[in-house]
């Protein structure tokens, strides 16, 4: 005796519309501590840094290393998906006093050193993939 079944009352769009917009908006989320997100490198501490010079020479990331930058390395060139390691201050000047890093690019290995800076002028380096420099990444 099987009766008819009634469909369940459909919504129409502009009710969905009206419900979406009704809805309060979350904030959007800082990016997390230590990510590369949209094009903004964000360190521990939560400053934001943005490239401004996609590829140096040993030479002017030693120079820049022994001014004081951040030096941060993505060890795989993956853009920071599995992590970076950060370098302490301490490990930098070590870095520096070692002499320039060892930047390879080759047909298997592709090396790279990027300069970024925060609003306030801090430098930061980005060392990906291939790089080597005082022990300390390679």
């Amino acid at each position: 005796m099987g009766g008819m079944r009634r469909r369940p009352a459909q919504r129409s769009f502009a009710d969905i519309v009206r419900e979406v917009e009704s809805t309060p908006r979350q904030p959007l989320e800082a990016p997390a501590a230590g990510t590369l997100v949209d094009g903004v490198l964000t360190d521990p501490d939560g400053r934001e840094y943005r490239r401004v010079e996609d590829t140096l020479t040993a030479n002017r990331a030693l120079a820049l290393a022994a001014a004081g930058a951040v030096v941060v390395w993505d060890s795989c060139g993956c853009g920071g998906y599995c992590g970076f390691e950060w370098f302490s201050a301490q490990d930098v000047k070590a870095m520096a006093a070692s002499g320039a890093p060892v930047i390879r690019n080759t047909k298997r290995a592709r090396g790279n050193v990027s300069e970024w800076r925060s609003r306030s002028g801090d430098v930061l380096l980005l060392a990906e993939d291939d790089v080597r420099w005082a022990g300390r990444m390679g």
